[in-house]
């Protein structure tokens, strides 16, 4: 349906580096990766899916501390990639750039906003591909484009030289075809990862109800069949209680950084994005402190059931990816319901790795883990012994 060179265009930005090495060896010197146009390269602008920023910014001084990294190691960038307009969407459509491809399931898309990161990785133009995770933002292209994705603990690597979004939320993480690769580049960022012992696995038994009945249908027998594990409600306050006290902080965040920049009289804005920009601004101060606080008593019990050897396990997304010409309503719902998904690593500041677990209508499913405050490696070692052992199922509606 699409050709190389269109899957190529729509992923990459035209004003990244086409070729970029710092390094001739090191631990990453045979891989290639791109980086979201959400982060600065010296020398290149960032646009973050915006014509206005494109056109006014200057090219970055220095490199973002999360793309030296593997630069340093020795990896090859070969570009930056497509955005949702300041990283505002769940699905990868962005109006002034176009839409990337996902390889996976081209009449669908590839899912945000780090749409580009995750079609370059999924056509198989480069190995790995660093992107930025704010309500999921890695977790749900991962899912949906059958790559293996990890959003880091909150804090653990720097933002410095990424656009900010929502500073509470915001995280840095990779995509990768393989579990292997995906350890690979967190050892740059964490140092070598031993074998852990046998993760406690928590199933959120509440958690696969949420997905569509064919979603959950495929999922939930994937999830046990990895082994014994104790099964729980995750959701003991309700799915709204998450939800009501996700949407003021994020909204509250993104009307403090990006809010007087979109209200800049003649700014270009997607109309999507316009509307959250004025959403954000009508924040209830009163919503939001009481947020503030829900948001701890939500994080404790989270962190306490986890410790230091739990994992929580849940879908990644409640459907399949929504078709590329789905109507705004239908996109509205879909993101309402797969944020009840997301907002939990989210609003606790952990870490979450989506792992390709099924295919339904075609489509990649994917299955999430999430370990305590700082279990990366947790994860990433998780994935590695996992991800070839899931079965390999496949269902059509």
């Amino acid at each position: 349906m699409y050709s190389p060179e269109e899957i190529r265009r729509l992923a990459f930005v035209e004003h990244g580096p086409s070729s970029l090495r710092l390094k001739q060896a090191g631990p990453l010197s045979d891989l290639s990766f791109a980086a979201k146009d959400l982060m600065d390269v010296a020398g290149y602008k960032s646009a973050w899916g915006n014509p206005d920023r494109l056109r006014d910014a200057e090219p970055a001084l220095a490199t973002a501390p999360a793309v030296l990294a593997p630069l340093m190691a020795g990896a090859h960038l070969i570009g930056k990639t497509h955005t949702d307009e300041v990283a505002c969407g769940m699905f990868g459509m962005n109006p002034h750039f176009g839409t990337p491809i996902n390889p996976k399931a081209p009449a669908r898309v590839p899912g945000g906003s780090s749409s580009g990161s995750a079609s370059a990785v999924a056509a198989g133009f480069c190995d790995f591909a660093l992107g930025t995770d704010t309500g999921g933002s890695i977790r749900v292209p991962a899912s949906f484009c059958g790559l293996y994705g990890l959003r880091t603990t909150y804090g653990r690597l720097s933002v410095a030289g990424i656009m900010a979004m929502a500073p509470s939320f915001d995280t840095v993480g990779w995509l990768a075809r393989d579990a292997t690769t995906l350890q690979r580049v967190g050892e740059i960022y964490f140092g070598g990862i031993e074998e852990f012992k046998p993760a406690r696995l928590l199933l959120a038994r509440d958690a696969f109800d949420i997905p569509v009945r064919d979603i959950g249908a495929a999922l939930l027998p994937a999830a046990r069949s990895l082994g014994d594990m104790t099964e729980l409600t995750l959701f003991t306050e309700g799915v709204e209680t998450w939800l009501e006290t996700f949407r003021p902080l994020q909204l509250y965040d993104l009307w403090s950084t990006l809010g007087a920049w979109g209200k800049t009289p003649g700014r270009r804005l997607s109309q999507a994005v316009a509307e959250r920009i004025e959403l954000s601004s009508r924040v209830d101060p009163e919503k939001f402190a009481a947020a503030v606080i829900r948001r701890e008593a939500l994080t404790d019990r989270l962190v306490n059931l986890l410790g230091s050897d739990g994992v929580l396990v849940l879908p990644t997304a409640h459907d399949l990816p929504p078709l590329r010409d789905a109507p705004v309503s239908a996109q509205i719902e879909f993101r309402e319901k797969t944020l009840a998904l997301t907002c939990i690593a989210s609003l606790c500041r952990l870490p979450q790795i989506n792992i390709p677990a099924v295919t339904v209508d075609g489509c990649p499913v994917g299955l999430s883990f999430i370990a305590g405050p700082r279990g990366d490696q947790l994860l990433l070692d998780l994935a590695k012994k996992i991800g070839d052992a899931l079965p390999v199922a496949s269902l059509a509606r």
